[in-house]
């Protein structure tokens, strides 16, 4: 009897850690320094320069040593054969709160707290990424805030939040969309005072040469509501070296590298007007900025073409609207990516998203959530397949500052690779593996979930 209880509780031990080690999900092993992985592939899209039929690609340590049609393979390399495969860099999924608890906890004014403490290794929608391809995630708070805090560019797989960091903190969200309780002008004015009041505050830390503070006018130490439309911080007046950095609060720290251009922001705008009133904030602070733009979007084409340094905007999922004339009623037909690229207004996508609160495994082959799709809708619409790939894979490399390192098969960037079946912009493609820094985090062949999803029905008697 002793033995049998024994073994049932070294029985239900085992099972604890096994769940355990589920829970926190598949690790990414860092490769070791003399570690080499060879990637045979029918084709590698390598987004930098021209398609490579028959290529092999050399991992050592983590990163590609090597990429082409004739690399010799070192004796010692684990060769991973997928000749019958397409080979494209790992998905880089720009704005997105895949990855956390709670994509939404609607706080207005958090402009200190960071993505990192709301991420979850065992978030099903991270599981969901690597089915569709994507390796790099900017996971940043959603747009139901006003300052909602620094994101972070994760790796989509890790068992630990630590290990999962590529950039941190990556971005400050900025949304004009209104906050509960408040209108939009309410809003708009909470937010010019936010940055004024953060602007008096570091004047009044300022010191002079015995060490004492810098006496600051009663306008700029208590502006009123009304006069905050037209006056303006003059961060340029602030000299930042007689700002000690002892006495600046831990809360703002994230402001002041906001307006010192330490820390970029991402500016949510929900309505095409906005955008007018995201430039005077820009403006204003001196921001560097990542617009993000909602579906109407489109309809401010022309100024946003006219704006110099824009950079790329972050374009709604939404890529076709309707709009009925008033005098004709008749309706016409935009198609939004495309009248971006015509206007030579460079653009990065988003998806749709899961919910990272959801339960349960989750899969799809096509809409809004998968950027694969995406960037074959924009081939649809009329954009040249090389851009429609660049907009989901180096181009938001580049936004996030992370253009040396991912987005492109090259030799010295991270192995981050995304394999299909055929062809990555065709519906009938699946993901077969994905590699991340020369590590297997997602194998079709192992994707248990998917095979019971795929399986034949039973028969009936």
């Amino acid at each position: 009897m002793g033995k049998r209880s024994n073994r049932m509780n070294l029985s239900k031990n085992l099972f604890a850690l096994s769940a355990l080690l589920l829970t926190f999900g598949p690790a990414v092993r860092t490769a070791s320094a003399d570690e080499l992985v060879a990637v045979k592939v029918g084709r590698a899209i390598t987004v930098s320069g021209d398609d490579i039929e028959n290529a092999t690609i050399l991992i050592k340590a983590g990163r590609i040593e090597a990429i082409g049609k004739d690399v010799k393979i070192p004796a010692e390399a684990r060769v991973i054969d997928r000749r019958e495969a397409v080979a494209m860099p790992g998905i880089v999924d720009v704005h997105t709160t895949t990855g956390l608890r709670v994509p939404n906890e609607r706080l207005a004014d958090v402009p200190y707290v960071s993505v990192l403490d709301g991420i979850d290794p065992s978030s099903t929608a991270l599981e969901a990424a690597r089915r569709n391809g994507v390796t790099t995630i900017h996971c940043i708070s959603s747009n139901s805030t006003r300052f909602g805090g620094q994101g972070a560019v994760i790796r989509s797989s890790g068992r630990f939040v630590d290990s999962m960091i590529v950039k941190s903190p990556s971005a400050m969200k900025i949304s004009l969309a209104t906050t509960s309780g408040e209108s939009r002008m309410g809003s708009m004015a909470v937010l010019r005072k936010r940055f004024f009041d953060l602007y008096s505050r570091m004047k009044s830390l300022e010191e002079d040469k015995s060490g004492k503070a810098q006496v600051i006018s009663k306008e700029e130490a208590a502006p009123t509501i009304d006069s905050l439309i037209n006056i303006r911080p003059t961060w340029e007046k602030v000299d930042w070296k007689k700002v000690p950095e002892d006495k600046i609060p831990e809360r703002e720290r994230a402001m002041v590298d906001l307006v010192r251009g330490k820390l970029p922001a991402f500016v949510y705008c929900p309505t095409a007007t906005d955008v007018f009133k995201a430039f005077e904030i820009i403006d204003a602070n001196n921001l560097k900025t990542t617009l993000v733009l909602n579906s109407d979007g489109y309809k401010l084409v022309d100024v946003l073409k006219g704006r110099k340094n824009l950079g790329p905007v972050v374009l709604s999922p939404t890529f076709e609207m309707w709009e009925t004339d008033d005098e004709t009623g008749k309706r016409k037909r935009h198609l939004i990516p495309k009248l971006f690229h015509d206007a030579g207004i460079p653009f990065v996508i988003q998806a749709g998203g899961y919910s990272s609160s959801s339960r349960g495994t989750m899969f799809s082959r096509s809409g809004y959530a998968n950027l694969w799709y995406q960037a074959a809708r924009l081939v649809k619409y009329g954009v040249p397949r090389k851009k429609a790939i660049e907009t989901i894979t180096i181009e938001p490399a580049k936004v996030l500052g992370l253009g040396h390192r991912v987005g492109s098969l090259e030799v010295g960037k991270d192995a981050d690779i995304a394999i299909f079946s055929g062809d990555p912009l065709d519906a009938r493609s699946w993901v077969e593996l994905v590699l991340i820094e020369g590590e297997e985090v997602y194998d079709r062949k192992k994707d248990r979930d998917l095979e019971l999803l795929l399986r034949a029905p039973e028969r009936p008697f």
